[in-house]
């Protein structure tokens, strides 16, 4: 998650600034997709290939549609398949609130409606993207057709400080998340962008790890660390609240949804696999998958199990059409 710094003051707006900024858009690379406007802002969209249903991608926190290079062209061999970048990452503009889920979710079906991507979908989520393909099929449950999701980020797992020790942002009342939220933002590290050719970053095209590591650059520029405001905080408890609550609701909370949960084989532990373990649960046909030799970044290090996962998915979704 990454935090918001504070705008500059409008004193410090400077036609230099200006300038600046100006050539600093003109060097930036150009979108692969199209830029879709929603109204005022636009979005950046990548679809490839045809077919139904559409596969819709959700990044990772800090992710960007241009880390899919090794996935999109297999899938959109069978149907279509979608990347996007979401408010104020890469080249879509920025939204009214910096990564609030009720945002991201509201901005993603204005976006397929806006460019007639018609459902029903298969969505696919990645760390923290899988939250936001949660809490998409939690609010549009009649548009979702499966679910993948790639080392997916449990709703327990997106955390808050409280007197010092880590606790789930699902599991504060609203009275503490004040407290919690200035403690948190008083712990979060500076954030490096490192190395455009940092594994597993290297396994893209020479040409897209500059358009990431561009891309990164410039999300550390305009947000730093998020949830930055307490509004947004709230927005994530709000929706990680009721995540949780759909989880424990009983056996298989979202019935026969076909489901995919990949998880890492490198540096996982007890607990995450047996987070992981509750995601495949969520359907009566939720498979886990564990993907050997790789990390958290599997659409990178294993990417022919993410292809095979959304094959899977796609062919369950057209056998019972």
């Amino acid at each position: 998650m990454l935090l918001t710094r504070k705008r500059r003051s409008w004193l410090v707006v400077s036609l230099q600034a200006l300038l600046c900024v100006s050539r600093l858009r003109a060097a930036d690379p150009p979108p692969p997709g199209q830029m879709v406007d929603l109204g005022g802002r636009r979005l950046h969209l990548n679809c490839t290939g045809s077919g139904a249903p559409s596969v819709i991608v959700e990044n990772g926190g800090g992710g960007f549609s241009v880390e899919w290079a090794l996935v999109q062209p297999l899938v959109a061999r069978r149907t279509r398949i979608c990347t996007y970048d979401r408010a104020g990452y890469a080249w879509s503009d920025r939204g009214p609130v910096d990564d609030g889920i009720e945002q991201i979710v509201d901005d993603l079906n204005l976006l397929l409606r806006t460019a007639h991507i018609s459902p029903s979908y298969v969505l696919v989520g990645q760390s923290l993207g899988s939250l936001y393909i949660r809490a998409y099929q939690r609010r549009f449950p009649e548009q979702v057709a499966g679910l993948v999701f790639v080392d997916g980020t449990p709703d327990e797992d997106v955390r808050m400080i409280v007197n010092g020790k880590q606790v789930p942002l699902s599991l504060l009342s609203r009275e503490r998340l004040p407290a919690a939220h200035r403690e948190y933002l008083s712990a979060v590290p500076p954030l490096n962008p490192g190395r455009a050719d940092a594994p597993p970053f290297n396994m893209l095209p020479v040409g897209l790890q500059q358009i990431r590591q561009w891309a990164f650059e410039k999300a550390i520029r305009d947000f730093g660390w998020l949830p930055n405001t307490l509004a947004v905080a709230e927005s994530w408890r709000e929706e990680l609240t009721a995540l949780r609550r759909q989880r424990l609701t009983g056996p298989y909370p979202l019935g026969a949804l076909p489901i995919r949960v990949l998880e890492r084989d490198i540096d996982s532990t007890g607990a995450w696999h047996a987070q992981q373990v509750q995601l495949a649960a969520l359907s009566s046909r939720g498979n886990l998958i564990r993907a050997e030799h790789s990390g958290h970044m599997i659409h990178l290090q294993r990417p022919d199990l993410v292809i095979d996962a959304i094959t899977e998915v796609i062919q369950n979704v057209r056998a019972t059409k």
